[in-house]
Order: structure tokens, then sequence, then C-alpha cells
């Protein structure tokens, strides 16, 4: 079976590998803060500058609807994708069948690779500790570059 790494060069896998990296600190930070956090998009420029994109405030609401507010995402890249070069899409799931909270990153390279990684956590009930599983790759279907 072919990795996704096979279908990138070396700069592209880069890309991804920055992005992937940007895209776990960001939300790790935000779980440092609160118990969960806004999905939220990266992407790079065509440096490979990574830079962060947020919601319109008007998805930003007690009672959002999470999936209007993934269609802004992916409409907002699709935007952008004659600039960027790799983009990703972060969100605080739940994996109910592990019963356990996960980072769930959603990755696209330009030059047709898409994955999706998750990084499973727990939060300790008392002190509020954050422990992180095992990072899990999957494929993906292309939503940005389509």
């Amino acid at each position: 079976m072919q990795s996704w790494r096979d279908a990138l060069n070396a700069d592209e896998q880069a890309d991804v590998d920055r992005i992937l990296d940007s895209a776990l600190h960001v939300a790790r930070t935000y779980l440092g803060h609160a118990s969960e956090f806004m999905t939220f998009a990266l992407m790079t420029d065509g440096s490979g500058r990574v830079l962060e994109m947020t919601a319109d405030d008007a998805l930003r609401k007690k009672h959002l609807n999470a999936q209007a507010l993934l269609d802004q995402t992916v409409t907002q890249l699709r935007q952008m994708a004659n600039i960027s070069r790799c983009s990703a899409i972060v969100s605080n799931t739940r994996l109910a069948a592990q019963k356990t909270d996960a980072i769930e990153v959603r990755i696209e390279h330009r030059a047709g690779a898409a994955l999706m990684v998750l990084l499973p956590y727990t939060r300790a009930r008392f002190t509020g500790a954050l422990t992180f599983g095992d990072l899990k790759l999957f494929s993906h279907k292309a939503e940005v570059w389509v």
C-alpha cells in the first residue's frame, strides 16, 4: 500500500510535517486554557509560513452548528487555495468507541495528499492535567483541492 509520503517530494512532506506540528501545538495550548476549543484552520503560504485562520464571529456563539463551522472553514480554505500550499482543519472531537476525546487534524496538500490525524487525550477529573495518547493516521478525502 502506498503511503501519503510516497506521493509528495521532500519539500511537500516538510509542509505536511510543519502544519501538523503547528496544529497540534496550537490545539494543545488551547486545551491547556479551556476544556475544549473551537475548530480552526491553518494554511501555509507560498513561502511555507504557517498562518492561522479563525471562524467568522457570527459562528462563534454558544450554541454553534459544528457542521456550519466546518463548511465555512473549508470554504475559506478553498478561497485561499491559489496562494496556499498546505492546509489543516483542527477540531476537538469525541472518539465514542474509545470513550475519549481527541484532537482531529485534517491535512491536505495541493500536491494531492489528504490525511486525518487523531491525537486522543484525557483530562484528569480533579487536576485537569492532560494525558495524550498515540497519534493515529488515516487517509482522508480531499476537501480543499478537489
